[in-house]
């Protein structure tokens, strides 16, 4: 049946409305609007989503589960009530307020996350700052049929799709399916009044009409989804007008949408039309919704459809719309007119760096126009610090984002000049501008190479100015050139055919005998320069300009120096150019020592802002420096002293639309404040930052794990770097061994790294050796190095790391353990059995009791030494290989220990049980959730076709290394390389044979999971 009658009211049925978004739409000129509620993204298939009505009432009711009267109360309430949800909320809202409101729709949307369901109630009462990185983690949430489908829908180009989605809903998963398709969104977040088309971006729009799930409040009960918001009604009134309105999944409640829609379909001189569907097959329209319905019903401009699952019926329009194109004669979509064109902005904003504000801009016209007129795809910006290297490049993207240069978007990292970062922020950019389809967790154990591929991949059309901040570490001084991954970038950068441009900054110069790739170096500004900064400091003529000659000439235009100058100048009370020049005079650093007589001027509120400031290890916002100051400083006059510095340009401003500002200091003056005090005077203002962020831990360290953002999990970096620095070693440990699973896991070894190597540089190895946690940070980074490809630094490590054990205890079974892994690791097998067997005979033979022990890397380096029956006895001795075997055993649940056995039964010719542990770890790694989910599954595809190589069945080894280089080709190019010539080498000149991808990937996936088992034949 297409069509029953209901009283006055005809429903067509899902057909029907597939056949109008399909066939129908090919035919008009109309955007679509999709109108979505609280099913769309609840739970589904016994798969788990946000929270339903049901399971939200339940949450209340936990709020009061200790309370037997308001339980009883809130339970007679929701008996009572025509909409228990709404009564729910108003119960809640009368005895713990809106912030409670708030959380419980935090915990009902994190039901969706599938890393942080468990810790949900504490994870609900961390600040929307904490909150906000989770969106980007896009692996991490469950997506059901329907809100994936719709995803792909929005981000599929040249549809009537795609422009704008509203809804009602909380969670981020509309805008998360958007990107997880490829596409693009950005979202409004509207709880009060706002008119939601002033804003532009590239992409769909999600306009979120109810509120957003962290960032502004939730609404819930009818006096606020019925607040007056007559900018938003009229915003929706003229969007609308001449859309087809698709509403599904969506309850019909008195809001703000229905109420503009009532007074949309009454109007004469308005042609929208309204697709308006229901779960139901014979839907009963309340009297609300058909008093809103009924004008546009009886002037044909609502249609009505019932029986329609969000679920099964998004998926199967989106197949309507991937497998028939475009009609021909007409337009894409795309290429219609528009109401306003796209303008440039930057990528998602929370997953970059933010640059310096930019208050006066004076002089470096040539370095602009040097920027503006090259061609080269990489640039970099030297010169001493303060010279205005960040400031160039932040005034490049102030161009970028106005639209006056050929690139759209933008994004920068703060590498930090103190340490090591790169490969830590390009992972963090290849995160960011693949919309995290490429994950740090995906890439943590790629070579610099491979990183370096995906990089330029990803960047290829994205036509992005790329910044990496202050990479001082990374200069070799001698040969002015770039080391390690950061050359491997320019080089094979600059010979790419990229769109976007890359812009470096460093105080030592680096530069490039290639035609693409130019140097910037900043000197001082001119005298004409300097006269203008003072005039737009002080005004204009009102400053001597002999004073100001004798100041440029004093500083030898050191920008830096000369705008502090103009600023005390003009904004510090009593403060004259003349009184500064005579001051510095008598200093014995000349301009250096101007801040000092600038600190002495300094109220003493302001003095300890500075010191707290400058102990922390990153931006940070208003609440955070408040926090730690809070026992020396009132609120109201931190306030006063923050106020006063930003005026005085001693902190600087880092603004970011929608987010809080963040605070920092420029490197001089943190420098300066740093050595202005010893390590004594300094160390009650660590302590007080380290009880921040020891609290920011403590707050989410129940969700410690790989599925943590960086900007999260740095906080325990950050934490055991100030550690450090306070000479708190036992604590330092302490916190890199809690947070070296996650860091390392989740693809940040090179963080770890960093800070691990300011512990083993700057203290005495013999002190350290006696501290708990030793052995196992120095293990970690060992292995940590060893995966950054530091294979000097590893050797100096280990030779350390032996001359803390003045005779053989048990740590010397440790090391041996340690020593082996690492030549495991770089494929000296011999060398390694040497060393396994040196603390495995030592282990037996004093029969120590200790957890150390060395047969595991012993048995890899048997196995792929030549001798995998050895390393068999290993891997069954605890597990029964005749279980392993058995292919309808599912008792043993180790990947890995089948994966292993499977390899040496392979290295030993016994086939036929090679593939049946391979074939049980390949199915177990399809769930596998680990930070090493894809390599691992590559590896295995890959050993099963070299089984089915040497068995001769060349057509399903075909199949199996094609799936495997499927798998890695976007993070490990370097192993897809490697597979695609194994494949080239099987057919041997001849013809490969025609199969997609995704038949490929579902042939090889209907073996694994046991529809068939090899019998001579290709798999079908």
């Amino acid at each position: 049946m297409s069509m029953i009658e209901i009283a006055d009211h005809y429903f067509f049925d899902s057909s029907a409305l597939l056949d109008r978004l399909s066939n129908g739409v090919r035919v008009s000129t109309k955007e679509v609007v999709f109108v979505v509620g609280a099913p769309l993204t609840a739970p589904y298939g016994g798969n788990p989503g946000v929270d339903d009505v049901n399971a939200v009432i339940q949450l209340i009711r936990d709020e009061f589960s200790a309370e037997s009267e308001n339980l009883r109360r809130l339970d007679a309430d929701i008996h009572a009530s025509d909409n228990r949800y709404q009564a729910a909320f108003r119960f809640l809202q009368g005895r713990r307020g809106q912030d409670t409101a708030n959380e419980v729709i935090r915990k009902a949307v994190l039901n969706a996350h599938n890393g942080l369901r468990s810790e949900r109630n504490d994870v609900a009462r961390w600040p929307d700052a904490q909150l906000a990185p989770l969106e980007e983690s896009i692996g991490e949430w469950d997506l059901s049929p329907g809100v994936a489908a719709l995803g792909e829908l929005l981000a599929i180009k040249d549809t009537p799709f795609g422009k704008l989605a509203i809804t009602s809903n909380f969670d981020p998963l509309v805008e998360i399916a958007t990107r997880a398709a490829g596409g693009k969104s950005w979202r409004t977040s509207l709880h009060v009044d706002g008119d939601f088309s002033l804003s532009q971006a590239p992409g769909c729009q999600v306009l979120h009409i109810h509120g957003h799930w962290q960032g502004t409040d939730t609404l819930h009960t009818g006096n606020q989804l019925l607040q007056t918001r007559p900018f938003l009604k009229n915003a929706l009134l003229r969007y609308m007008q001449d859309k087809l309105v698709v509403v599904i999944a969506y309850g019909g409640w008195q809001d703000i949408f229905t109420g503009a829609l009532q007074s949309l379909v009454s109007d004469p001189s308005t042609y929208p039309e309204v697709l308006w569907a229901f779960y139901e097959q014979a839907p009963e329209l309340n009297s609300y919704l058909r008093s809103v319905l009924t004008p546009g019903l009886d002037r044909n401009r609502v249609t009505l459809y019932g029986g329609v699952d969000c679920h099964a019926f998004f998926p199967e329009l989106l197949n309507r719309w991937k497998t028939s194109p475009t009609a021909p004669e007409r337009l894409p979509f795309s290429a219609r007119p528009s109401a306003a064109p796209e303008t440039p902005i930057r990528l998602r904003s929370s997953e970059s760096d933010r640059p310096p504000n930019i208050e006066v801009w004076v002089g470096r016209e040539a370095e602009v126009r040097a920027l503006e007129a090259s061609s080269a795809k990489v640039v970099i910006v030297s010169g001493i610090g303060g010279q205005g290297k960040s400031t160039l490049a932040a005034h490049y993207l102030r161009l970028v984002s106005e639209g006056g240069t050929q690139y759209t978007h933008w994004d920068w990292r703060d590498c930090k000049e103190e340490g090591d970062r790169i490969r830590t922020q390009l992972l963090a950019a290849i995160e960011r501008i693949s919309l995290n389809s490429l994950s740090a967790e995906t890439l943590g154990a790629a070579s610099d190479a491979d990183i370096v591929e995906a990089f330029i991949s990803v960047a290829e059309d994205t036509a992005c100015v790329f910044v990496f901040d202050n990479v001082d570490s990374y200069v070799d001084l001698v040969n002015e050139v770039f080391i390690g991954i950061l050359d491997k970038l320019v080089r094979k950068f600059s010979r790419s055919a990229t769109k976007s441009r890359i812009i470096i900054t460093c105080r030592p110069r680096a530069a490039y005998d290639i035609v693409s790739i130019i140097t910037i170096p900043l000197t001082g500004l001119t005298l004409k320069e300097t006269v203008e900064l003072f005039d737009q400091r002080t005004g204009r003529g009102k400053t001597n300009s002999a004073q100001i000659e004798t100041a440029h000439s004093m500083t030898e235009g050191h920008a830096f120096w000369l705008d502090m100058m103009a600023v005390q100048v003009g904004r510090a009370p009593g403060v004259t150019l003349k009184s500064i020049l005579e001051d510095t005079r008598r200093g014995r650093e000349g301009p250096t020592n101007l801040l000092a007589s600038i600190w002495k001027t300094l109220p003493e509120r302001e003095k300890v802002v500075l010191r707290a400031m400058a102990e922390t290890m990153r931006p940070e916002d208003e609440d955070l420096i408040a926090d730690v100051v809070s026992g020396k400083l009132n609120f109201k006059n931190f306030k006063k002293a923050l106020k006063s510095l930003v005026n005085l340009n001693l902190v600087l401003v880092k603004p970011e639309r929608n987010s809080p500002d963040l605070f920092d200091l420029h490197p001089l003056v943190r420098q300066f404040v740093r050595l202005t005090f010893d390590r004594r005077d300094r160390l009650g203002f660590i302590k007080i930052v380290l009880v921040q962020y020891g609290n920011i831990i403590k707050g989410i360290g129940s969700a410690l794990g790989v599925h943590l953002p960086l900007s999260l999990l740095e906080r325990w970096s950050q934490k055991a770097e100030l550690e450090i620095e306070a000479g708190m070693l036992v604590d330092a440990l302490e916190t890199l061994a809690s947070a070296y699973d996650a860091l390392i896991g989740g693809g940040h070894t090179e963080e770890f790294v960093r800070v691990a190597r300011k512990l083993f540089q700057t203290n005495n190895w013999a002190d350290l050796r006696e501290l708990p946690k030793f052995d196992g940070v120095c293990a970690a980074m060992i292995s940590g190095l060893s995966d950054l490809e530091e294979f000097s630094d590893v050797d100096d490590m280990l030779q350390k790391y032996e001359q803390t054990i003045s005779i053989k205890t048990a740590r010397y079974i440790k090391f041996c353990d340690i020593k082996s892994h690492y030549l495991w690791q770089r494929k000296k097998f011999d060398e390694a059995i040497e060393w396994a067997t040196k603390g495995d005979d030592l282990k037996k033979s004093s029969h120590v009791d200790t957890l150390y022990d060395c047969e595991h890397n012993l048995a890899l380096a048997r196995r792929d030494g030549g001798d995998p029956g050895k390393a068999l006895e290993y891997f069954t001795r605890n597990s029964s290989l005749e279980v392993m075997l058995d292919p309808d055993d599912t008792s043993i649940e180790s990947a890995s220990l089948l994966g292993n056995t499977g390899r040496c039964l392979q290295l030993m010719g016994r086939l036929d049980e090679a593939l049946t542990c391979l074939k049980k770890s390949a199915r177990i790694l399809e769930t596998d959730g680990s930070a090493h989910r894809l390599g691992n599954q590559a590896f295995a595809r890959q050993w099963i076709g070299e089984v089915f190589r040497t068995k001769g069945d060349r057509d399903t080894a075909f199949l199996f290394f094609c799936d495997a280089e499927q798998l890695v080709i976007k993070a490990f190019p370097g192993r897809a390389r490697e597979l695609r010539s194994a494949i080239e080498i099987l057919f041997q000149g001849e013809p490969l044979p025609s199969i997609s991808p995704a038949d490929t990937q579902r042939r090889v996936s209907r073996w694994i999971q046991g529809r068939n088992n090899w019998n001579g034949h290709a798999i079908a």
